[in-house]
Parts: structure tokens; C-alpha cells; sequence
């Protein structure tokens, strides 16, 4: 479930942030992890992985910016400003 959220997390950074977004939101999910107070062993692997999953998110993300755009585009049903 970790590894899920974080990819998706990645991937909504990917979409909208620049990559020095990233270093905060993994320094932030390593505190809130290392705050349930479980094995060092499990918090290290935990906040690893959760790392490497958001940095793939946002790897997707950045990648599907363009399609999402036109994705976007097609979806606007408002009236056109153009001229």
C-alpha cells in the first residue's frame, strides 16, 4: 500500500512540479514513517522503497505530461476564445 501511494504521490508531482519538489515530499514521508517506531531494518527498507516509488511516479509523470494535456484539451467543452 506504501509502494502504491507513493507512486501515485510521484506521479502527481510528475504532473505538476519541477524535480526540486522531490526532496522534500520523500524527506517528509521518511519523518512520518520513522515516527511509527518500528525496527530501524524496517524503517530504512521502507523509506527506500517509498523513495524509489516516488521518484518512478514522478518519472511516469513527467513522461505523460503531454498526453495528459491533450487529454485535457479534448476534454474542455468550453467555447473557444480564439479570435
Amino acid at each position: 500500500m506504501l509502494i502504491i501511494l507513493a507512486c501515485l504521490v510521484g506521479v502527481l508531482i510528475g504532473l505538476t512540479l519541477n524535480v526540486l519538489a522531490l526532496l522534500p515530499v520523500i524527506l517528509a514521508g521518511a519523518a512520518a514513517y520513522a515516527c511509527v517506531g518500528q525496527g530501524l531494518g524496517e524503517i530504512s527498507a521502507a523509506i527506500v522503497m517509498s523513495a524509489v516509488a516516488l521518484q518512478g511516479g514522478y518519472f511516469i509523470g513527467l513522461t505523460s505530461r503531454e498526453m495528459v494535456a491533450q487529454l485535457r484539451a479534448r476534454l474542455n467543452i468550453a467555447q473557444s476564445r480564439r479570435i
